[in-house]
């Protein structure tokens, strides 16, 4: 039998296979270099959850002005607590701190 098969030739039943994941998302939020409007902090949120920005960063107003400044803030604890995405360096390009 085929090892890639998902169902038997013979009988056509499942075949015990682990279940694919359903997305494949980063396991740690960061605050993204791109895309980003102030800080990065709505569209780390939305990449990491595969959300839409463009949602994620409407909630965060209408909780900053009608949540009695809740999305303010969390967004501003969510600004200190996310770490920011590293330098995208080419390779052989780094340089030791303290040196130029």
């Amino acid at each position: 039998m085929n090892e890639g098969a998902r169902f038997c030739s013979a009988c056509g039943t499942q075949m015990n296979m682990a279940a694919p994941p359903l997305y494949t998302a980063q396991t740690r939020l960061i605050r993204p270099r791109a895309g980003r409007m102030v800080a990065g902090v709505c569209q780390g949120l939305a990449n990491n959850y595969m959300w839409d920005v463009t949602w994620v960063r409407v909630i965060t107003v209408l909780l900053a002005i009608f949540g009695g400044g809740a999305g303010l803030v969390a967004y501003v604890v969510f600004w200190i607590v996310m770490p920011e995405e590293p330098l995208a360096l080419p390779p052989g390009a780094y340089v030791p701190p303290g040196q130029s």
